[in-house]
C-alpha cells in the first residue's frame, strides 16, 4: 500500500511535454486534471501527475483541489521521455495510462483503455484518436497530417504507439521504455522494440483526446522535432524500417522525405474525414502537406551534426 490505498487497477500519468512550467502550462495542467477528473471508470485508480524536481517551487497549490488523489511525483530528468520512465516504474497498477498535460480525454477515455488491454493477454498498448479542438482548415489539416499515422478507422492492431494518448501493461513498458537521449520525438524505438518481443500494439478510434494547438510556431517546432527523430532513431538503430537511408547521409533526406509527403497524400485520402476534412478540401491538405513536411529538414540537418535541438518547447 501506499498513502494508505490498495493497489489501484490503473495508474494515470499526466506529462507535460511542452511548455512545461509556464503559465500557460500550468493552465493545460489544470485542465487535464479536469478531465481525468471527470472519468466514468469505477475501479479505484492511481493519479501520478510527473514533473522534473526544477519545477517543485512552482507547482500550484490548487492541483488538489481540482483532483484530490492525485500525488506529485518529481524527477531529476527535465526530458519528458526520462520522466515518463521514472513515473511508470513508481506506478503501482498493472496498467498505466499516459496522458500529456496538454490533451483532454473524453469521459470514457480511461474505461476505454483498460477494456483494450485487458481484450488480449498479449495486448501490450493500446493508443487513441488525437484532434485538435479548431475549427480553421490549418488546424484540421494539421491535426490529420500529425495524428493519423496510426489511425486504422477502426479497432485493431496499428504498427505505432501515440505516446500522448495511450496505455499501456505495466510489464511491457517495463521490458521496452521510452528511448532517452535521443530527442523528444524517438518514440518510434520503443513501438518497435514492443512488437519484436511479440506485444500487440493497438488502436481504438473510441479512446478520444482533443489536445492544444498553438498555431504555426507549434507546428514548425513540432515539425523540426519530427524530422530530427526521423533520423536520429534511425541513426542509433539500423533494425527501424528504412534506416538505410538514412545512413547513406544527408543525400537520403530527399527520399526520406518523398516518402514521407506520398504517406501524407495517402492518409489524406484514407483518413480525412475522421479529422474533419472535407473531401474538396483534400487537395489544400496535399499542398500543406508538403509545405510542413519541408519544415523538418532543419532538425533533419541538426541530427546529422549531433546534438538535440536548441530553442524547442518540446521536452
Amino acid at each position: 500500500m501506499r498513502n494508505g490505498v490498495a493497489r489501484p487497477s490503473v495508474s494515470v500519468l499526466i506529462v507535460s511535454d511542452y511548455a512545461a512550467g509556464g503559465p500557460e502550462g500550468w493552465k493545460d495542467i489544470r485542465t487535464a486534471l479536469t478531465a481525468v477528473a471527470q472519468q466514468d471508470f469505477e475501479e479505484p485508480v492511481e493519479y501520478l501527475l510527473c514533473e522534473s524536481e526544477r519545477f517543485r517551487a512552482d507547482v500550484p497549490a490548487d492541483l488538489r483541489a481540482i483532483l484530490p488523489a492525485l500525488e506529485i511525483l518529481f524527477f531529476p530528468d527535465y526530458a519528458s521521455y526520462a520522466v515518463k520512465n521514472q513515473g511508470v516504474r513508481a506506478a503501482r497498477g498493472e496498467y498505466v495510462a499516459l496522458l500529456d498535460a496538454d490533451c483532454v480525454p473524453k469521459r470514457s477515455w480511461l474505461r476505454g483503455l483498460v477494456a483494450n488491454l485487458r481484450s488480449n493477454d498479449r495486448a501490450g498498448v493500446v493508443s487513441g484518436r488525437t484532434t485538435y479542438a479548431g475549427d480553421s482548415l490549418f488546424e484540421r489539416v494539421c491535426a490529420l497530417l500529425g495524428r493519423s499515422y496510426l489511425d486504422s478507422g477502426r479497432r485493431g492492431p496499428t504498427r505505432f504507439i501515440a505516446i500522448n494518448n495511450c496505455a499501456f501493461r505495466r510489464e511491457a513498458y517495463l521490458e521496452c521504455p521510452l528511448p532517452t537521449g535521443l530527442g523528444t520525438f524517438s518514440a518510434r524505438i520503443q513501438s518497435e522494440a514492443l512488437a519484436r518481443a511479440g506485444w500487440r500494439l493497438l488502436f481504438d478510434p473510441e479512446i478520444e483526446v482533443t489536445h492544444d494547438f498553438e498555431g504555426w510556431s507549434m507546428e514548425a517546432d513540432f515539425r523540426r522535432n519530427s524530422g530530427h527523430g526521423t533520423i536520429r532513431t534511425r541513426l542509433e538503430d539500423p533494425n527501424l524500417p528504412h534506416a538505410w537511408l538514412a545512413r547513406i547521409g544527408r543525400l537520403g533526406i530527399v527520399p526520406i522525405l518523398g516518402g514521407k509527403i506520398f504517406n501524407s497524400w495517402r492518409d489524406c485520402l484514407r483518413c480525412g474525414r475522421y479529422y474533419r476534412v472535407r473531401w474538396f478540401e483534400v487537395p489544400l491538405a496535399a499542398l500543406l502537406t508538403v509545405v510542413v513536411h519541408l519544415l523538418e529538414i532543419p532538425g533533419m540537418l541538426q541530427a546529422y551534426r549531433g546534438g538535440g535541438l536548441r530553442a524547442s518547447s518540446f521536452r
